[in-house]
């Protein structure tokens, strides 16, 4: 039975689930984000609601007076949420008869906040996996109504995870609709497993060589793009961290240091001599500013230079 609902979300990821409402339910209002909200960029969810003919409301926060008796008026059945980006008022989640639900991008209680997919594979993850959850006053706590694990593979780019998630999007966010509305509320999170990650900065991408090399690597899919890449400091320019992979053999010396051009890219020091981890990481392309992305072998024709020295 088609419910009645309030969608609030931005980007792909949002648009992709309100699509799949639209396709399903009754979408009585769209709650988005301006495209340049804290610069975002382009947003998709307007896209969406222009194409199905969805009536549209642009909030920062959610927290404008005429948004209250608006909604309201609309007597929804549930609000879902989807890259939402502010912490939304709890006299909104309060107006749907059967509560508001959000997607998230990981395994609740892990993973809570902002960049999910990266901080999992940063972290060394072997997987995650989406959870819609009732909305409660804070970030990512509230009771989980559906879950589904994907796995990280050792090679995968965040980019790679993104992709395995989104078209996973619409059909668990169904799934958690027409579990609310047949009475299921959920199963309270384990909140001493809890844990809240902010927003990734650039300055969180920069490269540190006294890493194991395994760190590094992580670090350099985990931020593909179109994610804030890795970067490092080289002959006083920022230079981006494109691609990676693991050494097939160990490159050792001081960290930073240029090695050699080697397994078809440039063979980089890291971690120290001696420390454990220590075994190198190659480079596989590079972006220097203003520039195109270009092989690290062609950047680096020559070696006996040292990344991470301003």
């Amino acid at each position: 039975m088609p419910l009645d609902l309030m969608f609030m979300g931005f980007g792909e990821l949002g648009a992709a689930v309100l699509e799949g409402l639209a396709a399903v339910h009754r979408v009585g209002l769209v709650l988005t984000h301006r495209p340049d909200f804290t610069g975002l960029g382009d947003n998709d969810v307007l896209r969406v609601a222009e194409a199905e003919g969805l009536p549209t409301f642009l909030s920062p926060r959610a927290a404008e007076p005429e948004l209250i008796p608006r909604v309201a008026g609309l007597r929804p059945d549930a609000i879902v949420s989807t890259n939402w980006r502010t912490l939304v008022p709890s006299a909104l989640l309060g107006l749907p008869r059967l509560g508001a639900i959000n997607i998230h991008d990981a395994l609740l209680p892990k993973y809570g906040g902002f960049g999910a997919v990266n901080w999992a594979i940063r972290n060394g993850e072997a997987e995650t996996g989406l959870t819609v959850h009732l909305m409660s006053g804070e970030f990512d706590t509230g009771d989980i109504i559906a879950q589904e694990r994907v796995p990280i593979g050792v090679e995968d780019t965040a980019t790679d995870v993104y992709h395995r998630l989104l078209i996973r999007y619409p059909g668990l966010v169904l799934r958690g609709l027409s579990l609310l509305n047949e009475g299921y509320r959920g199963q309270p999170q384990d909140l001493s497993q809890s844990v809240f990650y902010h927003r990734i900065a650039p300055r969180d991408t920069r490269a540190d060589w006294n890493q194991s090399s395994l760190e590094l690597y992580n670090l350099i899919r985990a931020q593909s793009d179109p994610f804030l890449n890795a970067r490092t400091d080289y002959e006083g320019s920022e230079l981006l961290l494109k691609r990676a992979k693991l050494p097939k053999r160990a490159y050792c010396g001081t960290p930073g240091r240029l090695i050699c051009h080697a397994e078809e890219g440039v063979a980089v020091a890291c971690g120290g001599p001696g420390k454990v981890g220590a075994c190198g990481i190659i480079l596989m392309e590079v972006q220097p500013p203003g520039q195109s992305p270009i092989a690290a072998r062609d950047f680096f024709p020559k070696m006996g230079g040292y990344l991470g020295h301003p």
